[in-house]
């Protein structure tokens, strides 16, 4: 059937019933479009608009190889090598955690309360360093430190600070053994660590169970808090007075993490909600 496929609709169609295995008809649509979009800069629109067009030459191929990858289960962002986070691209590969758009909306609620920011920011557990580097574009003036545990996922960091431009220093730190002098006194400190619990696993879509790195989502059912305490902890030594922590958390556990952060410490600690209206971020300002 595939070497029938000539015009955009045709290979819309196809792939969209490709997709349709592991996706609700509409986020197999969504996600078809997604794909011709990328191999040939036709967005939905002009999909509809044009659909009698045929594919430039290559493009029909890519498309339907991308397409072969997505109905596995691979998630569209390994198979471009990128996703968009704070109008920057950012190169993503497997063992390496994709963004998620609750971590952009944080990090824009950070620069948008912290105009002209020229003090020191450390991004912990940094993943493909998509947080340091929207805050260093963001605060030309300040210094961003970044640690990860990861060594792929440092390396890929390191890569997508140098095709930005940020200026982000990174460091490999453990963050539950590493001394912590490895992290700056910092006037904000920004988290989005693993938070999802064992038992939660059952209601995640399986593209993210069976391709996304396990290390950088889950914690143990009888431990949840485990990457917060620790944070906790770092905080309180490394959060300069009158600085500000942010994390993204469990929305079922939002309360709980809240809970570490006390008033002996902190002169006023926020649960925010996202977008979605769900418990998703903890803003905890320290006492100066």
């Amino acid at each position: 059937m595939a070497e029938k496929l000539q015009t955009i609709s045709e290979i819309s169609c196809h792939i969209s019933g490709m997709l349709k295995r592991l996706w609700s008809p509409a986020e197999a649509d969504a996600l078809a479009s997604a794909i011709i979009m990328e191999y040939t800069g036709m967005n939905r629109a002009a999909q509809m608009a044009f659909g009698d067009r045929q594919p430039e030459h290559g493009a029909r191929e890519r498309i339907l190889v991308a397409a072969a990858r997505a109905s596995e289960g691979e998630p569209l962002q390994y198979i471009t090598g990128y996703t968009d986070f704070c109008g920057q691209r950012i190169g993503v590969e497997p063992g390496v955690l994709i963004p998620r758009p609750e971590t952009e909306e944080m990090t824009l609620m950070i620069i948008g309360e912290n105009k002209g920011y020229k003090g020191t920011v450390t991004d912990l557990c940094t993943g493909s360093g998509g947080i340091a580097i929207a805050l260093s574009l963001a605060f030309p003036g300040a210094t961003v430190v970044a640690t990860d545990i990861s060594p792929a996922a440092l390396r890929v960091a390191a890569g997508n600070i140098s095709a930005t431009g940020a200026s982000v220093t990174l460091a490999e730190s453990d963050i539950f053994s590493d001394d912590l002098s490895v992290i700056p006194v910092s006037g904000i400190i920004v988290s989005n660590p693993p938070y999802v619990t064992e038992s939660e696993k059952m209601a995640m879509h399986a593209n993210v169970l069976e391709h996304e790195p396990h290390e950088a989502l889950f914690v143990p059912d009888n431990d949840p808090l485990v990457f917060y305490r620790r944070i906790a902890e770092i905080a309180a030594e490394r959060l300069a007075a009158g600085g500000t922590l942010w994390l993204e958390v469990n929305e079922s556990l939002a309360s709980e993490t809240a809970g570490l952060f006390g008033s002996d410490i902190y002169r006023e600690v926020r649960i925010i909600k996202d977008i979605r209206g769900k418990q998703r971020f903890i803003k905890a300002e320290k006492d100066a």
